[in-house]
């Protein structure tokens, strides 16, 4: 759960507090409250990083940790236990955990999945290899995140869709940033990639498009949600909104700079990324406020591939700002 620090610990790099100098006549910082945030490291939170850099987490009294999680399965139960107290997620891990009774609040959406390409994942394959389709992939071996994701969802879609058999293809996890080696490496024989993996396999000669599976099996549809637990909302809404109103101010400053060079440096600073390769990366504005009816149309997908069994009640699961 949330702890106290001072500013001076939490705000280094902002001269700490005056008070704690010895500087005459200079009052004491105000505490902040330390929110511990589990992020996937990729362009799609830059917003959080984006209002932790600017001071807009300070202003509202917070500072935050962030730590990088594989994906929403390893990263609810994280959150539950009170390890994270906000989790950036993948929108079935949010809904599968919400159908099986985990007390979550949706307090922002992520980047929807667009109507058409460019999205911001791809498929690729090693250059050559003989794989156009989901048939030929039957006997194979699909490199994704995490398994019961959207990146699931879609690569059982697009399988399915392609003409494959969805009992004789294999999926691996791997963690993002490790991908492309493994699909180097013959670990994998095609991986999903998200940005800024996704741009630099377009520039490497090594590798080739295979398709766009995203907005194939999930146009318009959210991919991302960002929670709490149920806890955290009941008991301390404020410092929830509080962290609401600095993301939502780092929203704006994303869309405002989205593709400029204090945009690409600072995705550059948590994805230890080059700035260069960045700058050939697929962007997209971050949105502000929360589509029910798209989440809604989620449920019905993952009804359709049996990834939920009962309708889910989100209504209640939006948190009030």
């Amino acid at each position: 759960m949330p702890t106290v620090i001072s500013r001076r610990d939490a705000l280094a790099v902002l001269g700490g507090s005056l008070a704690a100098l010895g500087v005459p006549g200079a009052r004491a910082a105000e505490p902040l409250t330390l929110m511990h945030v589990g992020v996937i490291p990729i362009y799609s939170v830059a917003q959080h990083y984006a209002a932790d850099a600017q001071g807009y987490f300070a202003a509202e009294g917070i500072a935050v940790t962030s730590q990088p999680v594989q994906g929403g399965v390893i990263g609810i139960p994280g959150l539950v236990s009170g390890s994270f107290d906000v989790l950036y997620s993948n929108a079935i891990s949010v809904l599968t955990a919400l159908e099986r009774g985990i007390d979550l609040r949706i307090i922002a959406e992520g980047t929807p999945i667009p109507a058409k390409p460019p999205d911001a994942d791809a498929l690729f394959k090693r250059k050559g290899e003989d794989i156009k389709s989901g048939k030929d992939l039957e006997g194979k071996v699909i490199g994704i995140n995490t398994r019961f994701t959207a990146q699931w969802l879609v690569m059982q879609g697009w399988v399915k869709k392609t003409g494959g058999d969805l009992s004789k293809i294999t999926y691996r996890e791997v963690p993002l940033p490790s991908m492309l080696d493994a699909l180097k490496n013959k670990q994998v024989d095609v991986a999903l990639l998200l940005d800024p993996f996704m741009s630099i396999a377009f520039a490497d000669p090594n590798y080739e498009l295979l398709g766009w599976p995203s907005s194939v099996i999930l146009p318009e549809l959210p991919s991302s949600l960002w929670i709490v637990s149920g806890t955290l909302a009941d008991s301390k809404p404020e410092l929830v909104r509080g962290y609401l109103r600095a993301y939502i101010k780092g929203v704006q400053w994303v869309n405002s700079h989205l593709g400029d060079q204090a945009y690409l440096d600072l995705v550059a600073s948590y994805t230890k990324t080059d700035v260069k390769q960045l700058a050939k990366m697929y962007t997209a504005g971050q949105l502000t406020e929360i589509n029910v009816n798209a989440i809604k149309g989620l449920i019905s997908v993952m009804q359709e591939y049996d990834l939920l069994k009962t309708n889910v009640e989100v209504d209640s699961k939006i948190f009030k700002p």
